[in-house]
């Protein structure tokens, strides 16, 4: 499915590629954030995000190699699409989903390790399938798979609201205070 293999210095030297390259586009969807926000907000929720998601399921131990992307969100994107220079609180706002207040543009930083165990745990059934070199799927259990996908909804869900309580309680900001 496209997940790299080898030495662990391949894969880094990979993501690091696969990384710069997602800088540049981000530095791109910035610009033309500065005429057409709703557009770059757009293209990044419904497409550039998404290609850096499936390399944080597939690899570990990577969350710092995405240190330069999560500079590119703060420093060009965001303040592209703002209108301004924006604060670390709002930064940790705009990691939130919409539904809780945010622009759901999360930390590659923060978020891959999470990614990279919520695939660990939901795709252990038919991982140990494959061990077993199985010849059918007769042993795949679709329950544990849904159990664990909603485990992993679950434990998502608390980090979300830990951080609304944080933002909260770090906030000498009544007004955001009020609208969160």
């Amino acid at each position: 499915l496209g997940a790299v293999l080898g030495t662990e210095e391949f894969r880094m030297s990979y993501v690091m590629d696969k990384v710069a390259k997602w800088v540049r586009d981000v530095e791109q969807l910035a610009e033309i954030g500065k005429d057409d926000p709703q557009a770059a907000y757009t293209a990044y929720t419904k497409a550039l995000c998404q290609r850096w998601t499936f390399v944080q399921r597939t690899i570990p131990g990577i969350s710092e190699l995405f240190r330069p992307l999560e500079d590119a969100l703060r420093q060009c994107f965001l303040p592209a699409i703002v209108g301004r220079q924006i604060s670390d609180t709002e930064r940790d706002l705009f990691t939130l989903p919409v539904r809780l207040g945010g622009l759901g543009i999360s930390n590659p930083v923060e978020g891959s390790e999470f990614e990279f165990q919520a695939s660990v745990k939901i795709t252990d059934n038919l991982k140990k399938l494959i061990i077993g070199q199985e010849s059918s799927l007769d042993g795949y259990q679709a329950g544990a798979v849904a159990e664990a996908t909603s485990d992993c909804l679950k434990d998502k869900e608390v980090r979300l609201l830990r951080r609304i309580s944080a933002i909260v309680s770090n906030s000498s900001d009544e007004r955001l205070k009020r609208s969160i």
